[in-house]
């Protein structure tokens, strides 16, 4: 298996285009290549500020969406137990992941067919 065994995943902007508090339409490629990702052995989290709140279930809305397209996701917001590198107990700051996949990436988001090629 690739080094990078897990992959947090942004939604807004990264999955979706932005269109927030709405669910823009899925980006190219996107969910295509989760499920290869998927079907290659990586763990995939949803790494979003989306929160279900008084006003809205704005992270609900957007696990369903993605799931209505095909992506069931290992994790939400949290690093999987598997990876965490700490002893149980102990606080918990910085999520842990090989690899995040982000449109606030320093140079921005290259794009889904840029991930299929450096991770597939």
């Amino acid at each position: 298996m690739n080094v990078y065994h897990t992959l947090f995943i942004d939604f807004d902007g990264t999955i979706v285009e932005f269109a927030w508090p709405d669910i823009g339409k899925p980006l190219p490629g996107a969910f295509e290549t989760m499920q290869d990702l998927k079907a290659a052995g990586y763990k995939l989290v949803l790494w979003t500020c989306r929160e279900d709140e008084p006003k809205g279930n704005f992270l609900t809305q957007a696990i369903e969406f993605c799931r209505r397209n095909g992506i069931e996701f290992d994790g939400i917001n949290e690093t999987l137990p598997e990876d965490e590198p700490r002893p149980y107990g102990v606080l918990k700051r910085k999520p842990h992941c090989q690899c995040v996949i982000d449109d606030r990436n320093l140079g921005g988001f290259p794009g889904w067919n840029a991930v299929r090629e450096e991770l597939l």
